[in-house]
Protein backbone atom coordinates (compact mmCIF):
# COMPACT_ATOMS: atom_id res chain seq x y z
CA UNK A 1 0.00 0.00 0.00
CA UNK A 2 3.14 2.30 1.15
CA UNK A 3 4.70 1.58 -2.20
CA UNK A 4 1.30 2.47 -4.40
CA UNK A 5 0.92 5.82 -2.46
CA UNK A 6 4.22 6.86 -3.16
CA UNK A 7 4.28 5.99 -6.84
CA UNK A 8 1.11 8.12 -6.56
CA UNK A 9 2.28 11.05 -5.08
CA UNK A 10 5.48 10.94 -7.70
CA UNK A 11 3.21 10.44 -10.04
CA UNK A 12 1.16 13.34 -9.70
CA UNK A 13 4.01 15.83 -8.76
CA UNK A 14 5.65 15.04 -11.49
CA UNK A 15 2.80 15.59 -13.79
CA UNK A 16 1.40 19.17 -11.83
CA UNK A 17 4.94 20.15 -10.40
CA UNK A 18 7.39 18.78 -12.36
CA UNK A 19 9.41 16.61 -9.69
CA UNK A 20 11.87 14.33 -10.83
CA UNK A 21 10.25 11.18 -13.15
CA UNK A 22 12.16 8.51 -15.63
CA UNK A 23 9.31 9.59 -18.09
CA UNK A 24 10.91 12.20 -19.84
CA UNK A 25 7.88 13.28 -22.58
CA UNK A 26 5.97 13.87 -19.23
CA UNK A 27 8.61 15.69 -17.71
CA UNK A 28 8.53 18.01 -20.68
CA UNK A 29 5.08 17.91 -20.57
CA UNK A 30 4.85 18.97 -17.43
CA UNK A 31 7.91 21.78 -17.54
CA UNK A 32 6.01 23.50 -20.53
CA UNK A 33 2.26 23.46 -19.15
CA UNK A 34 3.32 24.62 -16.13
CA UNK A 35 6.74 27.24 -16.87
CA UNK A 36 8.95 25.08 -14.67
CA UNK A 37 12.55 25.91 -15.07
CA UNK A 38 14.28 22.55 -14.48
CA UNK A 39 17.15 24.24 -12.65
CA UNK A 40 15.26 25.80 -9.60
CA UNK A 41 14.27 22.48 -8.10
CA UNK A 42 11.21 23.12 -6.71
CA UNK A 43 9.53 21.03 -7.94
CA UNK A 44 11.66 18.02 -6.58
CA UNK A 45 11.61 20.04 -2.70
CA UNK A 46 7.86 19.86 -3.15
CA UNK A 47 8.02 15.96 -3.78
CA UNK A 48 10.11 15.66 -1.05
CA UNK A 49 7.70 17.70 1.43
CA UNK A 50 5.34 15.36 0.12
CA UNK A 51 6.49 11.78 0.78
CA UNK A 52 7.78 12.61 3.84
CA UNK A 53 4.28 12.81 5.48
CA UNK A 54 2.76 10.78 3.35
CA UNK A 55 1.65 8.33 4.85
CA UNK A 56 -0.12 10.67 7.69
CA UNK A 57 -1.89 12.26 4.77
CA UNK A 58 -5.69 11.43 3.42
CA UNK A 59 -5.88 10.48 -0.15
CA UNK A 60 -8.60 13.55 -0.57
CA UNK A 61 -6.35 16.05 1.60
CA UNK A 62 -3.36 14.91 -1.09
CA UNK A 63 -5.25 15.60 -4.20
CA UNK A 64 -6.48 19.70 -2.87
CA UNK A 65 -2.97 19.51 -1.46
CA UNK A 66 -1.63 19.39 -5.41
CA UNK A 67 -4.33 21.14 -7.05
CA UNK A 68 -3.57 24.26 -4.36
CA UNK A 69 0.48 23.67 -5.25
CA UNK A 70 -0.87 23.63 -8.92
CA UNK A 71 -2.26 27.17 -8.77
CA UNK A 72 -0.04 28.76 -7.33
CA UNK A 73 3.38 27.31 -9.19
CA UNK A 74 1.18 28.61 -12.43
CA UNK A 75 1.32 32.02 -10.68
CA UNK A 76 4.93 32.14 -8.93
CA UNK A 77 6.07 34.74 -11.58
CA UNK A 78 2.84 36.95 -11.68
CA UNK A 79 3.26 37.04 -7.87
CA UNK A 80 6.81 36.73 -7.11
CA UNK A 81 7.14 33.31 -5.39
CA UNK A 82 10.07 32.22 -4.40
CA UNK A 83 11.00 28.75 -4.14
CA UNK A 84 11.30 29.25 -0.36
CA UNK A 85 7.49 30.35 -0.47
CA UNK A 86 6.37 27.74 -2.48
CA UNK A 87 8.04 25.40 -0.16
CA UNK A 88 6.60 26.78 3.09
CA UNK A 89 3.25 26.62 1.09
CA UNK A 90 3.65 23.13 1.12
CA UNK A 91 5.00 22.69 4.63
CA UNK A 92 1.83 24.37 5.68
CA UNK A 93 -0.83 22.72 3.73
CA UNK A 94 0.66 19.36 4.97
CA UNK A 95 0.13 20.62 8.19
CA UNK A 96 -3.15 21.07 8.09
CA UNK A 97 -3.69 17.91 6.42
CA UNK A 98 -2.08 15.95 9.27
CA UNK A 99 -3.32 17.43 12.55
CA UNK A 100 -5.25 14.16 13.22
CA UNK A 101 -1.60 12.42 13.57
CA UNK A 102 -0.81 15.39 16.09
CA UNK A 103 -3.50 14.34 18.51
CA UNK A 104 -2.11 12.47 22.02
CA UNK A 105 -5.63 11.40 22.48
CA UNK A 106 -7.76 11.00 19.58
CA UNK A 107 -10.87 10.57 21.14
CA UNK A 108 -10.63 13.65 23.35
CA UNK A 109 -10.91 16.08 20.57
CA UNK A 110 -14.38 17.58 20.21
CA UNK A 111 -15.51 20.32 17.72
CA UNK A 112 -15.62 23.83 18.91
CA UNK A 113 -19.14 24.90 20.03
CA UNK A 114 -20.20 28.46 19.91
CA UNK A 115 -23.34 30.34 21.20
CA UNK A 116 -26.08 30.47 18.50
CA UNK A 117 -27.76 33.91 19.36
CA UNK A 118 -30.52 33.87 20.94
CA UNK A 119 -31.91 29.99 20.64
CA UNK A 120 -28.59 30.05 23.41
CA UNK A 121 -27.57 26.17 21.79
CA UNK A 122 -24.12 25.63 21.56
CA UNK A 123 -24.21 25.10 18.28
CA UNK A 124 -20.89 23.52 16.47
CA UNK A 125 -18.84 25.55 14.23
CA UNK A 126 -19.22 22.35 11.42
CA UNK A 127 -22.99 21.14 10.89
CA UNK A 128 -23.82 17.49 9.33
CA UNK A 129 -26.23 18.64 6.30
CA UNK A 130 -28.36 16.07 4.80
CA UNK A 131 -28.96 17.58 0.91
CA UNK A 132 -25.99 15.55 -0.70
CA UNK A 133 -26.72 12.19 1.42
CA UNK A 134 -29.75 10.56 0.63
CA UNK A 135 -30.46 7.34 -0.92
CA UNK A 136 -32.74 9.19 -3.62
CA UNK A 137 -34.03 12.50 -4.54
CA UNK A 138 -37.20 11.02 -5.50
CA UNK A 139 -40.39 12.61 -3.60
CA UNK A 140 -42.62 10.82 -1.36
CA UNK A 141 -45.86 12.82 -2.67
CA UNK A 142 -46.06 11.60 -6.00
CA UNK A 143 -47.08 7.86 -5.98
CA UNK A 144 -45.49 6.98 -9.34
CA UNK A 145 -42.13 8.56 -7.59
CA UNK A 146 -42.36 7.71 -4.29
CA UNK A 147 -39.62 5.64 -2.70
CA UNK A 148 -40.01 2.15 -1.26
CA UNK A 149 -38.98 3.70 2.78
CA UNK A 150 -38.42 -0.21 3.81
CA UNK A 151 -35.89 -0.57 1.08
CA UNK A 152 -34.27 2.38 1.70
CA UNK A 153 -33.71 2.13 4.97
CA UNK A 154 -32.90 -1.84 4.67
CA UNK A 155 -30.29 -1.27 2.65
CA UNK A 156 -26.57 -0.66 2.47
CA UNK A 157 -26.24 3.07 2.45
CA UNK A 158 -28.40 3.54 5.50
CA UNK A 159 -25.91 1.27 7.82
CA UNK A 160 -23.28 3.82 6.44
CA UNK A 161 -25.12 6.81 7.52
CA UNK A 162 -25.99 5.45 10.72
CA UNK A 163 -22.28 5.00 11.13
CA UNK A 164 -21.32 8.38 9.80
CA UNK A 165 -24.13 10.40 12.77
CA UNK A 166 -22.59 8.21 15.89
CA UNK A 167 -19.26 9.00 14.50
CA UNK A 168 -20.44 13.13 14.31
CA UNK A 169 -21.89 12.88 17.89
CA UNK A 170 -18.93 11.35 19.43
CA UNK A 171 -16.84 14.42 17.68
CA UNK A 172 -19.06 16.83 19.16
CA UNK A 173 -20.15 17.65 15.85
CA UNK A 174 -23.84 16.77 16.35
CA UNK A 175 -25.78 18.86 14.31
CA UNK A 176 -27.78 17.48 11.80
CA UNK A 177 -29.74 19.37 9.20
CA UNK A 178 -32.06 18.23 6.25
CA UNK A 179 -35.27 19.26 4.52
CA UNK A 180 -38.49 18.07 4.07
CA UNK A 181 -37.55 19.10 0.10
CA UNK A 182 -34.39 16.85 0.06
CA UNK A 183 -35.60 13.37 -0.90
CA UNK A 184 -35.58 10.66 1.74
CA UNK A 185 -32.69 12.62 3.61
CA UNK A 186 -35.00 13.29 6.57
CA UNK A 187 -36.31 10.20 6.72
CA UNK A 188 -33.18 8.63 6.70
CA UNK A 189 -31.83 11.24 9.29
CA UNK A 190 -34.08 10.08 11.62
CA UNK A 191 -33.64 6.53 11.27
CA UNK A 192 -30.25 6.60 12.32
CA UNK A 193 -30.86 8.94 15.11
CA UNK A 194 -34.12 6.94 16.75
CA UNK A 195 -32.13 3.46 16.30
CA UNK A 196 -28.82 5.27 18.57
CA UNK A 197 -31.10 6.38 20.97
CA UNK A 198 -33.20 2.76 21.17
CA UNK A 199 -29.55 1.26 21.20
CA UNK A 200 -28.87 3.35 24.01
CA UNK A 201 -25.70 5.22 22.58
CA UNK A 202 -27.36 8.38 22.74
CA UNK A 203 -29.69 10.65 23.89
CA UNK A 204 -31.92 12.91 22.41
CA UNK A 205 -30.75 15.59 24.19
CA UNK A 206 -27.20 14.78 22.84
CA UNK A 207 -27.88 15.86 19.26
CA UNK A 208 -29.82 18.90 17.50
CA UNK A 209 -32.57 18.12 14.75
CA UNK A 210 -33.26 21.05 12.09
CA UNK A 211 -35.25 20.67 9.50
CA UNK A 212 -36.79 22.28 6.97
CA UNK A 213 -40.27 23.19 5.12
CA UNK A 214 -40.86 25.65 1.92
CA UNK A 215 -43.51 28.13 2.16
CA UNK A 216 -45.60 27.05 -0.34
CA UNK A 217 -48.62 28.69 -2.93
CA UNK A 218 -51.53 28.15 -0.06
CA UNK A 219 -51.37 27.54 4.01
CA UNK A 220 -52.99 24.21 3.21
CA UNK A 221 -49.99 23.39 0.80
CA UNK A 222 -47.70 24.31 3.41
CA UNK A 223 -49.84 22.50 6.50
CA UNK A 224 -49.67 19.42 4.37
CA UNK A 225 -45.71 19.29 3.61
CA UNK A 226 -45.11 20.00 6.95
CA UNK A 227 -47.58 17.08 8.55
CA UNK A 228 -45.99 14.80 6.11
CA UNK A 229 -42.60 16.03 8.10
CA UNK A 230 -43.89 15.67 11.29
CA UNK A 231 -44.82 11.91 10.75
CA UNK A 232 -41.49 11.39 10.73
CA UNK A 233 -39.87 13.73 13.24
CA UNK A 234 -42.28 13.14 15.72
CA UNK A 235 -40.41 9.84 16.94
CA UNK A 236 -37.64 11.64 17.88
CA UNK A 237 -40.05 14.02 20.28
CA UNK A 238 -39.68 17.60 18.83
CA UNK A 239 -37.87 19.60 16.55
CA UNK A 240 -34.79 21.80 17.39
CA UNK A 241 -34.65 24.46 14.85
CA UNK A 242 -37.49 24.61 11.87
CA UNK A 243 -37.16 26.87 8.81
CA UNK A 244 -38.75 27.95 6.80
CA UNK A 245 -36.98 26.73 3.44
CA UNK A 246 -35.60 28.97 0.83
CA UNK A 247 -37.58 32.18 1.20
CA UNK A 248 -36.51 34.11 -1.84
CA UNK A 249 -39.10 35.74 -3.65
CA UNK A 250 -41.08 38.90 -1.89
CA UNK A 251 -44.36 36.88 -2.92
CA UNK A 252 -42.76 34.19 -0.10
CA UNK A 253 -41.47 36.51 2.11
CA UNK A 254 -44.98 38.21 2.29
CA UNK A 255 -46.60 35.04 3.09
CA UNK A 256 -44.42 33.71 5.42
CA UNK A 257 -44.44 37.71 7.50
CA UNK A 258 -48.10 37.37 7.27
CA UNK A 259 -48.95 36.97 11.29
CA UNK A 260 -52.60 36.75 10.64
CA UNK A 261 -54.51 33.43 12.09
CA UNK A 262 -54.83 30.91 9.63
CA UNK A 263 -51.36 31.70 8.68
CA UNK A 264 -48.26 28.95 8.40
CA UNK A 265 -46.16 32.07 10.75
CA UNK A 266 -49.12 31.67 13.33
CA UNK A 267 -49.60 27.87 12.48
CA UNK A 268 -45.95 27.28 13.30
CA UNK A 269 -46.19 29.43 16.38
CA UNK A 270 -48.44 27.35 17.76
CA UNK A 271 -46.65 24.20 17.73
CA UNK A 272 -44.05 25.69 18.94
CA UNK A 273 -46.51 26.58 22.14
CA UNK A 274 -46.60 22.71 22.13
CA UNK A 275 -43.87 22.42 22.30
CA UNK A 276 -43.05 20.19 18.96
CA UNK A 277 -40.80 22.98 17.71
CA UNK A 278 -37.93 24.91 19.94
CA UNK A 279 -36.96 27.39 17.67
CA UNK A 280 -37.95 29.39 14.45
CA UNK A 281 -35.89 30.59 11.39
CA UNK A 282 -35.47 30.64 8.15
CA UNK A 283 -33.06 29.73 4.96
CA UNK A 284 -33.08 31.65 1.57
CA UNK A 285 -31.74 31.82 -1.71
CA UNK A 286 -33.09 35.38 -2.36
CA UNK A 287 -30.98 38.65 -2.75
CA UNK A 288 -29.57 40.63 0.29
CA UNK A 289 -32.51 43.16 0.05
CA UNK A 290 -35.30 40.42 0.43
CA UNK A 291 -32.87 38.54 2.92
CA UNK A 292 -32.90 41.83 4.88
CA UNK A 293 -36.49 41.97 4.77
CA UNK A 294 -36.93 38.82 6.51
CA UNK A 295 -34.16 39.66 9.20
CA UNK A 296 -35.55 43.26 10.05
CA UNK A 297 -38.53 40.94 11.08
CA UNK A 298 -37.43 39.96 14.51
CA UNK A 299 -39.71 37.18 13.93
CA UNK A 300 -36.95 34.39 14.01
CA UNK A 301 -34.33 33.64 16.05
CA UNK A 302 -32.03 32.66 13.59
CA UNK A 303 -31.03 32.30 9.46
CA UNK A 304 -29.26 29.73 7.61
CA UNK A 305 -27.63 32.42 5.04
CA UNK A 306 -24.97 31.82 2.37
CA UNK A 307 -22.01 34.38 3.11
CA UNK A 308 -19.02 32.27 1.80
CA UNK A 309 -15.19 33.69 1.84
CA UNK A 310 -15.66 33.61 -2.09
CA UNK A 311 -18.64 35.99 -2.26
CA UNK A 312 -21.86 36.11 -0.77
CA UNK A 313 -23.76 33.20 -2.96
CA UNK A 314 -26.71 34.59 -4.67
CA UNK A 315 -27.29 37.85 -2.57
CA UNK A 316 -23.90 38.73 -4.51
CA UNK A 317 -23.89 42.12 -6.50
CA UNK A 318 -27.37 42.67 -5.09
CA UNK A 319 -28.17 45.85 -2.68
CA UNK A 320 -28.15 45.39 0.92
CA UNK A 321 -29.99 48.25 2.01
CA UNK A 322 -27.41 49.90 3.36
CA UNK A 323 -24.77 50.84 0.71
CA UNK A 324 -23.09 47.67 -0.41
CA UNK A 325 -23.60 44.56 -1.73
CA UNK A 326 -23.94 40.64 -0.98
CA UNK A 327 -25.16 39.02 2.47
CA UNK A 328 -22.59 40.85 4.52
CA UNK A 329 -24.97 43.02 5.83
CA UNK A 330 -27.46 41.14 6.76
CA UNK A 331 -25.06 38.66 8.55
CA UNK A 332 -24.72 41.60 10.46
CA UNK A 333 -27.80 42.74 11.22
CA UNK A 334 -28.83 39.54 12.21
CA UNK A 335 -26.27 39.05 14.57
CA UNK A 336 -27.17 42.74 15.84
CA UNK A 337 -30.60 41.25 16.87
CA UNK A 338 -28.65 38.56 18.14
CA UNK A 339 -30.60 35.64 15.66
CA UNK A 340 -27.90 32.51 15.69
CA UNK A 341 -26.10 32.48 11.96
Amino acid sequence: MASKRTSFVTALSTAILGGSNTDEDMKEESSTAFMIDENDGIGQAITDVLQANLEKIPDDSLIKITHQLEFWRSQQKEHALSKEDLVDLTQRLVHAATWRSRLEDENAFRVPKVRFGRTEIQMPIITCGGMRLQQTWCPDNIPILSPNHNSVLAGDSQKNLKAVVECCIKLGLNHFETARMYGTSELQFIDALLALMEEGTIKREDFIFQTKVAPGKTFHDFEQKFKASWDHVQKLGYIDLFSFHCVSKDSEVDFVLDEAEGGCYAFIKSLQAQGKIKHIGFSTHGTAETIMRMVNSNLFSYVNIHCHFFGSYHGEGTPDTKGGHGNLACVRRALDLDMGV
